[in-house]
This record gives C-alpha cells, sequence and structure tokens, in this order.
C-alpha cells in the first residue's frame, strides 16, 4: 500500500520560509539605513563641521532618530514594499527631517543674534 498523502510542509521549507522573512527585513532595514548613513556623512563632512551650515551633533542624532522612527513606521505600515521603494520613501523622509533641522538651527541662530545684539544695546546704554 502506498503511504498517505498529506498536505503539511516539511520543516525544510519553513525554516527557509523564516530565513527568506528575516533577510527581507534585514535588507528593507539596510536600504534606509544606507540614505540615513550618506545623509549623515555629508552633514559631518570635514568642509561642512565648524562652517555655519553645521547642524551639531545634537540636531543630527534627533534627525537620525526622527528618520528611523518614519522608516520603521513605514515598514510596519508596507510591508510588500521593495528595497527601491524604501529608499525612495528614505530620500524623502531624511530631506525632510534634515530641512527641519536647518530650520531649527537658523531659527536659533537668529535668536542668539538678536540676543547677543540686545545685550551690547544694554551695555552701552548702561556704561556709556
Amino acid at each position: 500500500m502506498a503511504p498517505p498523502v498529506t498536505n503539511r510542509p516539511t520543516a525544510a521549507p519553513s525554516t527557509t520560509r523564516t530565513s527568506n522573512t528575516q533577510a527581507s527585513a534585514a535588507e528593507k532595514t539596510q536600504a534606509w539605513q544606507g540614505v540615513l548613513d550618506a545623509a549623515v556623512n555629508r552633514l559631518n563632512a570635514p568642509d561642512i563641521v565648524g562652517s555655519l551650515s553645521y547642524l551639531g551633533e545634537g540636531r543630527i542624532d534627533k534627525m537620525k532618530d526622527q528618520v528611523k522612527e518614519e522608516m520603521e513606521a513605514f515598514i510596519s505600515a508596507n510591508p510588500n514594499a521593495t528595497p527601491d521603494e524604501i529608499k525612495e520613501k528614505a530620500d524623502e523622509v531624511t530631506s525632510k527631517h534634515q530641512t527641519n533641522g536647518v530650520l531649527e538651527k537658523m531659527r536659533d541662530d537668529n535668536f542668539f543674534k538678536k540676543l547677543m545684539d540686545r545685550r551690547k544695546e544694554l551695555l552701552k546704554d548702561m556704561w556709556g
């Protein structure tokens, strides 16, 4: 007699399926992480550090956290996204947060400039 036919999968295919899913998740993370790392490297370039356009470590870390949070949310909301779609979204998200960081720095720099100008004015009035 022939053995009964079952529809249960063997152990090997399920292990393969699990490893493919893990590799896929790693590829997705690697796709957006590469875009973020490139942006951070541009921000930390030697010609930028020390200039007025340098954001500073605090703002760069904040940008990295915001991009990471938004990209993880995007990947969980779009589990079937391809690495190319993820890279495209990562470019958009990184650019958005980088621009916000630059605008925040400009605002702060302008505030401190006005503050120092006012300080000089008060010292001048006080001491002549």
